[in-house]
């Protein structure tokens, strides 16, 4: 693919810097305006396609993390510090991945809820409606962490199972 051959949008392009990452060829974003917490000419993240991060909202890449295979970065979210969004997954409506932390395999972060401390949401899992997941944990194998929930402190949610109302998991 020839880079002239990649739309830009209104909030940022893609430079010539490529890299490979697991089989995947990783484009690197620049800012072409300021929004957010971004400024103008600022380098972003890597991505493989420019669906993958909504041009239309301030949702952002930073320059140590990579979303690609499928995944997208939409309605304000963020994925920052060294953070992976990988493989059909999702970061929605004001949510953040940061920390290093990874969110793959057919997952879903979404209505302003948080994945951070090198925690894991994988599997076709789901942390929605303002959950967080922190402190090394993992959400794996179809399980659900919504409504204001928060996982933490390396604990794991699996085997399908649902943590909501507000309640934490604490291992």
């Amino acid at each position: 693919m020839k880079l002239f051959e990649i739309a830009t949008n209104k909030n940022y392009e893609f430079t010539t810097n490529t890299k490979t990452h697991k089989g995947f060829q990783l484009y690197q974003i620049k800012a072409l305006r300021d929004f957010g917490y971004v400024k103008a000419g600022q380098l972003g993240g890597w991505i493989d396609k420019s669906s993958k991060l909504d041009p239309n909202s301030n949702s952002w890449i930073d320059e140590s993390s990579m979303v690609f295979n499928n995944s997208t970065v939409t309605n304000n979210s963020t994925v920052t510090s060294t953070s992976t969004v990988s493989n059909n997954s999702t970061v929605a409506n004001d949510s953040t991945v940061k920390d290093g932390s990874t969110v793959s395999d057919n997952s879903t972060v979404a209505n302003n809820s948080t994945v951070e401390h090198d925690s894991t949401v994988t599997d076709h899992s789901i942390v929605k409606d303002g959950s967080t997941v922190k402190g090394r944990s993992t959400v794996t194998d179809y399980s659900t962490v919504a409504k204001d929930s928060t996982v933490e402190n390396g604990s794991t949610v699996n085997n399908g199972t649902t943590i909501n109302l507000g309640k934490r998991f604490n291992r």
